[in-house]
């Protein structure tokens, strides 16, 4: 698992030494999210997730972009010698609309939908916002929060719902860069 952890650095901080010069109004983009968390709670057990979702899309002009993220998460959970872990599959198809865009700075809103399968099923259909930085021409960071639609089972801690949430457990970064 550290090797992997490691490996991802690495090629993180090689994609910031890339240097072009090609303004990004369209045009196809490769990035994703990669996440790790431990958890120990008060009663013994510990919890592991890790996820993994490459990201690809196609800007069509400054103002729209389709994109999708195929992802994998691992949970594991370990509590008096028993374990239990869970693999799971998600593809996340969304429309991307730039509402805002200054120098560095994109602000964005997601529209989409995702379905998970595996050990544990699940959708959900709704917006998150977010805003991207510019690196370079070619590197950017992103970052989302909160997330306004329905939820359902692996996407929802195995219920159902619908409203907006804007809490820190649902901020993501990520990173992608363009051709």
């Amino acid at each position: 698992m550290k090797k992997i952890f490691v490996l991802i650095v690495v090629i993180i901080i090689g994609l910031f030494v890339v240097d072009t010069a090609k303004a990004q109004n369209s045009g196809w983009w490769l990035g994703g999210k990669v996440g790790y968390w431990h958890d120990k709670a008060d009663n013994g057990s510990k919890t592991n997730h890790f996820s993994i979702a490459p990201e690809f899309g196609y800007d069509f002009n400054a103002k729209w972009s389709l994109g999708a993220s195929l992802g994998y998460e691992s949970f594991s959970t370990k509590l008096n010698g028993d374990k239990a872990n869970n693999d799971v599959f998600v593809i996340a198809p969304y429309a991307r609309y730039k509402y805002y865009s200054s120098g560095i700075l994109t602000l964005f809103v997601d529209g989409g939908f995702g379905i998970a399968a595996g050990d544990a099923d699940g959708f959900q259909i709704g917006l998150s916002p977010g805003l991207a930085v510019k690196i370079n021409d070619r590197f950017s960071f992103l970052t989302s929060v909160g997330y306004l639609g329905y939820k359902k089972d692996h996407f929802n801690s195995g219920g159902e719902g619908f409203g907006l949430s804007l809490a820190s457990s649902d901020l993501k970064f990520g990173f992608f860069y363009s051709f």
